[in-house]
């Protein structure tokens, strides 16, 4: 009896270990309110493209109380179903609590608002009015559990820093003639 207690002390102490590990291993993240009614949890990353790229750079900063939404809709009649919203931490991260299965609907993560006056252009993706990332919002297709990762978003520099062309040449990336006249 005498070794089993020891076996489970020493278990609970590795046990322990692990969850600490794993909390530092994600910095500042968020925690979250447990709630019988909610069904998934949404995390993602915002962050500043210092450089215009409109993709993510060793220049690029993760945004610090930058505000961020989740809406689903209906694909015919575009009716909204939910609407989330959350602010990032330090790190640029985010979490939202969704309610619901929402098999049947589109589901997409967007900018609201950033903190920076230097840095607080949203992207219009295509024309389409915002830069936005679908998320998958069911358990109904092959992906489970509650946890679901949304693509980083990032709000736009009003002016593109001066590192950025070291930045491209050491990347090898060639900016179109836009983001050349931008420099």
């Amino acid at each position: 009896m005498g070794k089993s207690i020891v076996i489970f002390i020493a278990s609970a102490i590795f046990l322990f270990g692990i969850t600490q590990a794993y909390d530092k291993f994600i910095p500042n993240k968020k925690p979250f309110v447990e709630s019988d009614n909610y069904q998934f949890i949404l995390e993602g990353i915002v962050y500043c493209d210092p450089c215009r790229a409109e993709f993510k750079t060793n220049l690029s900063q993760p945004l610090d109380d930058a505000r961020v939404g989740m809406q689903c809709r209906h694909p015919e009649t575009e009716q909204i179903t939910i609407t989330v919203s959350a602010s990032t931490n330090s790190t640029g991260y985010y979490n939202m609590l969704i309610e619901g299965d929402h098999e049947n609907e589109i589901c997409e993560t967007f900018l609201i608002r950033s903190p920076r006056e230097d840095c607080n252009e949203i992207p219009n993706e295509g024309g389409h009015g915002r830069e936005s990332s679908r998320v998958t919002l069911t358990n109904n297709n092959g992906i489970s559990g509650k946890y679901r990762d949304a693509n980083p978003l990032f709000f736009l520099a009003k002016k593109v820093a001066p590192e950025c062309a070291q930045e491209f040449k050491e990347m090898e990336y060639i900016p179109e003639l836009k983001d050349i006249n931008q420099a």
